[in-house]
């Protein structure tokens, strides 16, 4: 086999699969190893192995993938050593908190950086998660289902990323507002997907109501305005603030959740989707998890997408995909911050308040088309293309030092 030009570290999702595996990083990856693919780059992928895959070796193009390490203290190291064997030049290791195995993956971090790092070959880091130590309070705790004492938590994350910052040839974050927290850090935005956003739907969505055919009432539903909350659902996306509100004003909106159980946890017990069904029963639609061919059928179907997150540490590749299928998008005040979005695209953080903001959005439609050209300018010059373009250059730097 031919020695590949960069060796990227990261799970992955199946050939041929966008928008699946256990995190939105895996996505991630394989946009951008599709985009620096097609700039001509051989790009083998160095993946955990997955429950339902096969493990071994995948052939796609100019992309290899080889699911070959399991997760836990062992998985950076292993997959280091395998990264090392092809003889790339450059190893770029996709990075967040909880991606090899939690706590426990993380003592394998500085021998297997280190090891890349002896070697030469980089290792550039995109750091998904990036968490001012500080903030490390309470209820961030509770959100992440963290249980082990705070003091010890702010003192294992600044270690992370100070590990990161000093082992690494470059480090990557997606926003300037995480910059700071790890050293030298290069901002390079989260990708847009290029799509085509679609006029109409292409047919009914899965247990949501289709529009009226011809010469029929539209029905009470067809006037209300449509919701959407994208992604994995946790306790961290604000989830809880999106149902209330609709549940107030529920007579002008109504809400469609799309998206699987976040796997970790799904993990720790009661799923979290379920116990929000419970308490707001009957307010929303849960699709679950939507397969790639069918997410433009959703987004068709929504006029406003929200994204509340109470407590972003990273940017939001869900919201990226929506606003590239043309959805005008409300933001929490602190995603907002991180993502250098405007005052006009900041929801209140009360439920009657977001409830009245919606309403008046319900009766006056045409509010959405300022609201959708915001957002658009949110993502601007986010091409993958671009990003891809920006990836290559500093691969480069990092062989050439």
């Amino acid at each position: 086999m031919p020695r590949p030009d960069l060796v990227m570290i990261s799970p992955y999702p199946p050939l041929g699969h966008r928008h699946a595996g256990r995190s939105g990083v895996a996505s991630y990856a394989d946009n951008l190893a599709q985009a620096l693919g097609e700039r001509g780059l051989r790009v083998t992928v160095v993946a955990p192995t997955e429950p339902d895959l096969p493990a071994g070796r995948e052939n796609g193009g100019p992309i290899t993938v080889e699911r070959c390490f399991s997760r836990g203290p062992n998985a950076v190291p292993t997959a280091a050593r395998v990264a090392l064997a092809t003889g790339a030049p450059v190893v770029h290791v996709q990075h967040e908190l909880f991606l090899y195995g939690g706590a426990g993956a993380m003592p394998g971090l500085v021998p297997g950086l280190g090891m890349l790092r002896a070697a030469g070959v980089g290792p550039v880091v995109t750091m998904h998660h990036a968490v001012d130590p500080a903030a490390v309070d309470a209820e961030f705790a509770r959100m992440h289902q963290v249980r082990a004492p705070r003091p010890a938590v702010r003192a294992g994350l600044a270690g992370v990323q100070a590990t990161i910052g000093r082992l690494a040839r470059r480090v990557i974050v997606h926003e300037p507002a995480f910059a700071p927290l790890v050293r030298a850090a290069t901002v390079v935005p989260h990708g847009v997907e290029g799509v085509t956003p679609p006029t109409a739907p292409a047919g009914p969505a899965p247990a949501v109501a289709t529009p009226a055919a011809d010469g029929e009432a539209e029905s009470e539903d067809d006037l209300r305005l449509t919701l959407l909350c994208f992604g994995f659902l946790a306790p961290y996306k604000g989830l809880e603030l999106a149902l209330e509100a609709a549940s107030l004003a529920h007579e002008d909106v109504r809400l469609l959740i799309v998206g699987g159980e976040h796997p970790r946890f799904a993990e720790a017990g009661k799923p979290f989707g379920a116990s929000l069904r419970e308490r707001w029963p009957d307010v929303a639609e849960f699709a679950g998890y939507v397969a790639d061919d069918e997410l433009p059928r959703w987004f068709a179907r929504a006029d406003l997408a929200l994204f509340l997150y109470r407590r972003p540490f990273a940017t939001s590749g869900a919201l990226a995909l929506a606003v590239a299928h043309g959805l005008p998008a409300l933001l929490s005040p602190t995603l907002a911050e991180v993502m250098g979005g405007p005052e006009d695209l900041v929801a209140p953080t009360e439920a009657s308040a977001l409830a009245e903001h919606l309403r008046a959005l319900a009766a006056d439609r045409a509010a959405l088309e300022p609201l959708r050209r915001r957002s658009a300018e949110l993502t601007a010059d986010r091409s993958w293309e671009s990003v891809a373009r920006r990836h290559a250059e500093i691969y480069g730097q990092v062989a050439r030092a």
